[in-house]
């Protein structure tokens, strides 16, 4: 088969891949943690400042910037949209990239590179714990994306060239704006920059020499979090830091938290993933048995390509509550560090080797197979890119629209889903931007920490709206067994004058209070 139609062939594949993704993502409901993503975002973009005059708990700050530039330039307020097709454009891209490092790892052998890059990408797309995590609007996919490219550049690198300064520099640069935006993505740089320090030198100054453009670069895009910190430290460290703890705890106390080690072994053995684990060790066994006659070139890349999976899996247990989105972000790394052994089985010249290839090559082919078969649902969706009124970005901007017309000056809302209330273009109260993620734990707090977090609670909701009465209340926008989280809403603002109040129902969406 000529490279021609393998090229064609992988990019009409890649086409299927990215609809599968796109569809993923406009069919996924609307989830909690996109309503602080979103908020944070939209809220930068008015002018207000993260953590000096809203909560933006567990993350750092590039994200929302990111988010508010985008609407900015955008000019509009379809918040979850621009959001999630921020996160498709990242995962196309990550496929994309999967395919472009196993054709670069396999130069001298462009037809299986290619092949087997796009086993990768299927294998990646296919898996459940990735259709899961990918196409939210928040920063799982950007980070992960950066961290990709940085792959990608560190193996492309020839250390002997003087185009490797400003390939470091962009590295440097990728991964502190990937820290920047996901605080634990820092052991990730911090791997990164070791292996970069071991690279073959002729002297110390050599060596540091090439590690600088990593650090000035670094440097430069540290810039700008490091000053809105200083605006408000005392709430960055409670946002980073004291908050998360809190909501640990709280979730521990309620019953809901999964056991880290149970909910690692149960989603391993799903069959999208599982052939990952088998596939990787079948291929660690065959190159340690056939370690005296291979030969191994490139020996920090490989290095670098099997930390990677091992970091995120480790990335995954920090957290004090594991969820199951966490297990997804050492997929595409697991996925690409499969291409040396793939690799160097390759370059074996003789005939019992090429057996080798052979077998490892098809037990590729079946484990694509088992993912694709498994999960189904990934292609049976595509029908809904057809159909852009039914995405959910699309539904939940209706509702919105429709609030914001029915809603009385100064269309002040109050919500635990603030998305409803700023994609219709209505004000939302910034102690609640978060939603309830951090208002359900606020009362936990002294009083000079609420304050200087912006944040209430059930407890101290009253006092926030005596000040300001809302012109409406969104409500029925958490789940059944956390619905009791929104009864203060009601009771404080919509109860004491009852009759005062318009209700309308959305179907499918949120009860929404009007005054009259």
């Amino acid at each position: 088969m000529s490279p021609k139609i393998i090229n064609t062939a992988v990019i009409l594949i890649l086409a299927v891949l990215s609809l599968a993704i796109l569809a993923n993502s406009m069919t996924k409901p609307l989830g909690r943690d996109e309503q602080m993503y979103c908020a944070a975002g939209s809220l930068l973009a008015q002018g207000k400042m993260i953590y000096r005059d809203f909560s933006y708990p567990a993350q750092m700050p590039y994200h929302p910037l990111l988010y508010a530039a985008l609407f900015k330039m955008l000019n509009t307020t379809h918040y979850l949209l621009v959001g999630r097709i921020l996160s498709v454009v990242c995962d196309i891209l990550i496929a994309v990239c999967i395919v472009g490092i196993y054709r670069h790892i396999f130069k001298s052998f462009a037809v299986s590179g290619m092949l087997l890059g796009l086993a990768g990408a299927i294998l990646y797309v296919f898996n459940p714990l990735v259709d899961y995590a990918n196409g939210y609007a928040w920063n799982h996919d950007v980070v992960i994306l950066f961290v990709v490219l940085s792959f990608w550049l560190f193996v492309s690198t020839d250390f002997k060239r003087k185009s490797k300064y400003w390939r470091i520099a962009v590295i440097g640069a990728l991964l502190t704006l990937a820290t920047c935006m996901r605080i634990t993505t820092a052991l990730v740089q911090l791997l990164f920059f070791v292996v970069l320090l071991t690279q073959p030198a002729e002297s110390i100054k050599q060596r540091l020499k090439t590690a600088l453009p990593f650090l000035i670069a670094a440097a430069v895009v540290l810039i700008w979090p490091v000053w809105v910190i200083a605006l408000a430290p005392r709430a960055f460290f409670l946002n980073v830091l004291r908050i998360p703890v809190l909501y640990g705890e709280w979730l521990h106390q309620i019953g809901m938290v999964y056991n880290k080690f149970g909910l690692i072994f149960v989603s391993l053995m799903m069959p999208g993933y599982i052939v990952l684990i088998v596939l990787t060790i079948y291929l660690c066994v065959v190159i340690v048995c056939l370690r005296q006659r291979l030969k191994i070139s490139n020996a920090k890349n490989l290095l670098l390509a099997a930390l990677l999976p091992l970091t995120f899996f480790i990335i995954a247990l920090i957290p004090p509550t594991m969820w199951r989105q966490y297990l997804a972000m050492p997929v595409p790394f697991l996925v690409m560090s499969l291409a040396y052994p793939l690799l160097y089985l390759r370059k074996l010249g003789d005939k019992s080797s090429n057996k080798h290839f052979k077998v490892a090559s098809a037990f590729v082919v079946v484990c694509v197979f088992v993912a694709v078969v498994s999960y189904p649902v990934v292609l049976y969706r595509t029908v809904i890119v057809l159909v852009p009124e039914s995405w959910e970005p699309m539904r939940l901007h209706r509702i919105s629209e429709d609030i914001a017309e029915r809603t009385k000056e100064p269309k002040l809302i109050l919500t635990l889903a603030p998305l409803f209330a700023l994609e219709g273009g209505c004000d939302i109260y910034p102690e609640l931007s978060a939603g309830s993620i951090v208002y359900r734990i606020a009362d936990s707090l002294t009083p000079s920490d609420r304050a200087v977090t912006h944040t209430v609670g059930p407890e101290t909701l009253g006092a926030l709206l005596e000040k300001s009465p809302p012109s409406a209340v969104i409500l029925g926008v958490e789940p059944k067994y956390f619905s009791f989280l929104e009864e203060p809403l009601f009771e404080l603002a919509v109860g004491p004058d009852r009759e005062n109040w318009e209700t309308k129902t959305y179907d499918t969406g949120p009860v929404v209070y009007f005054r009259r």
